[in-house]
């Protein structure tokens, strides 16, 4: 199976809210807070010093299509480092599967 990072990579647009959750962007990390907000981490840096705030409608669409692009496997493992980093689904536009 190809590598996650690989395939998280072909999609398009390249720069989007998955690829930041997972470490792909401008940020080394995201977090998400008990109301739903994000923070952004910057590389090289030691806290979550950027607040970024709620996604748009258009890009909680457009993370849930590029989602429904990957494989099953690779699916799983965004899912996977979602729960991970204790970043809802939801917050993503990303249905939970075992609901």
């Amino acid at each position: 199976m190809e590598p996650l990072e690989n395939a998280i990579l072909r999609l398009e647009p390249r720069i989007d809210l998955i690829h930041e959750c997972l470490g792909m962007g401008a940020f080394a990390e995201l977090t998400c807070t008990s109301d739903g907000c994000f923070l952004g981490r910057a590389r090289g840096d030691c806290g979550f010093n950027f607040f970024l705030g709620f996604p748009s409608k258009k890009a909680l669409q457009r993370t849930k299509a590029l989602f429904e692009r990957l494989s099953l496997e690779h699916q799983s493992l965004v899912i996977n480092r979602l729960c991970a980093q204790r970043i809802p689904l939801a917050a993503v536009g990303i249905a939970n599967p075992n609901s």
